[in-house]
């Protein structure tokens, strides 16, 4: 479905946060009849919008619903919806149906902010007007001046679920459990998250060291797709951990702006992309070198001892807290991991665990609780809060010489979001003085 074709038709958009408010402001401008629901909520400050029952009566009247991404398809209302036969789509549908030709997409379980944020600042180093947009937080209605020729859309699996047209390029980074209450179960996530390579991608890039990706792809892409995978043109991250061209450029792993292999595999995902554009090998070496790495990813925080305080507070899936242990060998670890409990495996994290009992593990929130009760032979530490945790990791007490916040879980149990977590993660950090 495109803009257009909401010309003549009582729409109604579900959901007044950021992205509600821009695609309403855009539907207007457009001269689109359009209102805004908030069933779920009994009141509130906007005056035109229908709350509760009203938001309720609102959507089931209308011709078709623009969703936002925060609404889950799981939803009562939503199933009522679609069993009615009325069209729900999205903003992000919307828009790409009228722009896919232009847009290079990344999704992922994690990875995918890294990778679409290395691709944009690859892109725009080699003189391309690149614009990143989507899930990473600047809408895509934000158009440049002039327009992009390529927009990198970070997109995430409330946004594919919705799709009816795939980007030209899509890019999947990785696949595990995540946001399975909001998707329903873990076969309804991989499904929903794969929507984005559905309809007409023309290319979709995979991580080679990823079969289980691989192959989840090869089965819902478009008949005539191309599937490259990360090494398909030589490019490749070499046992060293060097990133190596076909022609002798290389980036040595000390060079690469983020550890660990998991993070070489998205620094080879986002290379894979660019090289669809043709970008000089010695033009993406030197781009690479460049790259800040995003803030809560591995992301060094200063401290007031001689520990190394590294927040990585967006991994809040147990692999990724696994990959990031693993992107620091040799090191004394103390690793913060919990919060609020999603009922996710933590299989995958309890057995890396128990195969390093060096590590010094503290956990907090509901999630860490579990992880006590499941695994007492970790002789892990469990906190009674967050703030008890961070605050032990400084003192004397604790024998590590890096301190780790990688929770495999989300905030929501003692914050109210995961840079909430990460300023009270700084702050300790300065706090500490070893004693």
């Amino acid at each position: 479905m495109r803009f257009s074709d909401l010309s003549g038709r009582r729409v109604v958009v579900w959901g007044f946060g950021r992205e509600g408010a821009s695609v309403t402001e855009h539907l207007r401008d457009l001269g689109v009849d359009v209102g805004v629901a908030e069933p779920d909520r009994v009141q509130g400050p906007h005056p035109d919008l229908a709350y509760g029952e009203e938001g309720r009566t609102r959507l089931l009247a209308a011709d078709v619903v623009v969703k936002s991404p925060g609404v889950p398809v799981v939803h009562p209302l939503h199933r009522e919806l679609v069993a009615a036969g009325t069209p729900v789509t999205s903003l992000t549908d919307l828009w790409l149906n009228d722009n896919a030709e232009r847009v290079v997409a990344v999704t992922g379980t994690k990875g995918k902010s890294t990778t679409a944020s290395l691709l944009h600042h690859l892109l725009a180093a080699a003189g391309l007007r690149s614009s990143l947009r989507g899930n990473i937080g600047t809408s895509v209605l934000a158009e440049t001046d002039p327009p992009a020729e390529v927009v990198v859309m970070e997109l995430s699996s409330y946004q594919a679920q919705s799709l009816t047209r795939s980007p030209r390029v899509v890019a999947v980074t990785s696949l595990f459990p995540e946001h399975l209450t909001w998707h329903g179960s873990l076969e309804a996530y991989f499904h929903d998250k794969l929507n984005a390579v559905a309809h007409g991608p023309e290319v979709v890039v995979v991580p080679a060291e990823a079969p289980e990706v691989v192959r989840r792809v090869r089965e819902r892409v478009s008949p005539g797709t191309e599937v490259l995978l990360t090494d398909a043109d030589g490019v490749h991250v070499d046992e060293a951990g060097d990133v190596v061209w076909p022609d002798g450029t290389r980036v040595a792993a000390p060079d690469l702006p983020l550890p660990g292999r998991h993070h070489a595999a998205n620094i080879a995902v986002a290379l894979r992309l660019a090289g669809l554009f043709d970008i000089a090998p010695t033009t993406l070496a030197a781009a690479l070198r460049t790259f800040a790495p995003l803030p809560h990813r591995m992301e060094p925080v200063p401290s007031g001892d001689e520990r190394r305080w590294i927040d990585d507070s967006l991994a809040t899936a147990p692999e990724a807290v696994v990959a990031s242990l693993a992107s620091l060998p040799g090191e004394r670890i103390s690793v913060v991991v919990g919060g609020e409990d999603r009922g996710l495996d933590f299989s995958p994290l309890l057995s890396h665990l128990r195969s390093h009992p060096e590590l010094v593990v503290l956990l907090v929130g509901p999630a860490g609780a579990r992880i006590s009760a499941e695994a007492p032979d970790l002789g892990a530490h469990l906190f009674d809060s967050f703030g008890e945790a961070v605050t032990w990791a400084g003192s004397a007490a604790n024998p590590a010489r890096v301190v780790l916040l990688s929770p495999g879980a989300p905030s929501y149990d003692e914050f109210a979001d995961y840079t909430e977590r990460s300023a009270a993660f700084r702050a300790a950090a300065l706090a500490a003085d070893g004693r």
